[in-house]
């Protein structure tokens, strides 16, 4: 079986060959290419763009046009993997070291009999660990404080301290109740307070087992004092939260996003932020990536942004390669069904 390996910035085709020849074994045959944008912005941009666009508005390596045509296997983390390759491409399998494959072609994949696996959960408890983090630094300015400490400002008053809480008693509103979705209620388990979720696919003794209630979209825009974001973004969940749902959160309540951007209405978001009709907003995700130097959400005091880091931690990317080549071997010797492998 021959390999190819498509590296990028963030995780290398040295790492993915390693990965492969420890899983299948030294011997195996294994081409490396790197996806090398000219900068990590022009890196974080294309990437930002594939998200929403697909792979066709990437800009893959010109090695990858020879590289896909002579391999049974193309393992992949972000490049794109456009319908143009994937019709060059002699391949049974295309394998994404993410959860996500908005970087492949799919239907392409399809119409052809290649069959697409990504990786679950693998940086589930990387994001779920962020989330909670920035919970707490929306509610309690941590980031706001350290930012006016660094410019020699002991700051005492923030956009929120007219209704700023603690985290017991209050109710979270979870939007997606998958691997992520689901770490978050664990381990808000010792924080004391109530879980809701709106998730049209989670099963009623999943719900029991993590002690949490399903609840309308409406319903938790309502309840919630803190709304988290664990959907995956598709034709249906896009702008999932818009200016209605907005409009139905409280006043003081908080919207977290650690997804993808897309699951939010940019313009209705910060228009909420903008006259106050929300308590305020973390963001880790944004609709182009990095975010410009002139976007509105710079010159707001009731948000706390950071670039993209949720999921970003040396466990999730040494671990990943090996979650996915793990189950692509079991799926190979066993020829049992995995839940990895895209519909």
């Amino acid at each position: 079986m021959k390999f190819l390996v498509v590296g990028d910035p963030m995780l290398s085709s040295k790492t993915l060959s390693g990965a492969v020849h420890d899983i299948f074994g030294s011997d195996t045959e294994v081409k490396e290419v790197d996806w090398k944008p000219a900068s990590d912005d022009e890196f974080w941009y294309l990437r930002s763009q594939v998200e929403k666009l697909g792979p066709s508005a990437g800009k893959p390596p010109k090695e990858l046009d020879e590289a896909v045509k002579d391999v049974d296997v193309i393992i992949t983390h972000h490049t794109p993997i456009s319908e143009k390759l994937i019709n060059a491409s002699n391949a049974s399998y295309i394998g994404v070291c993410r959860g996500g494959v908005e970087n492949v072609d799919v239907k392409a994949a399809k119409a052809k009999g290649i069959k697409v696996m990504r990786t679950m959960g693998r940086n589930a408890q990387a994001v779920s660990d962020f989330t909670i983090a920035l919970m707490l630094a929306q509610l309690r300015n941590i980031a706001k404080g350290h930012e006016a400490l660094i410019k020699g400002e002991w700051k005492k008053k923030y956009a929120n301290s007219s209704f700023m809480g603690d985290m017991a008693d209050k109710t979270i509103g979870l939007v997606g109740f998958g691997y992520i979705g689901k770490l978050v209620a664990q381990k808000l388990s010792g924080f004391d307070v109530s879980i809701v979720v709106y998730d049209p696919f989670v099963k009623e003794d999943v719900l029991e087992k993590y002690n949490v209630k399903a609840v309308s979209l409406e319903e938790l825009c309502k309840q919630s004092d803190i709304i988290s974001v664990h959907a995956r973004l598709s034709e249906e969940t896009k702008g999932l939260i818009g200016e209605k749902e907005l409009s139905l959160m409280k006043s003081t309540a908080y919207l977290i996003n650690t997804a993808r951007a897309g699951l939010i209405d940019e313009a209705a978001l910060i228009d909420a932020l903008q006259q106050h009709k929300i308590g305020g907003a973390a963001l880790d995700v944004f609709w182009t990536e990095p975010l410009q130097k002139d976007h509105p959400l710079h010159k707001l005091e009731n948000v706390t942004i950071t670039p993209h880091l949720a999921g970003a931690t040396n466990d999730t990317f040494n671990k990943t390669p090996y979650l996915l080549l793990r189950e692509f071997k079991k799926y190979l010797e066993t020829h049992e069904e995995s839940s990895w492998l895209v519909k």
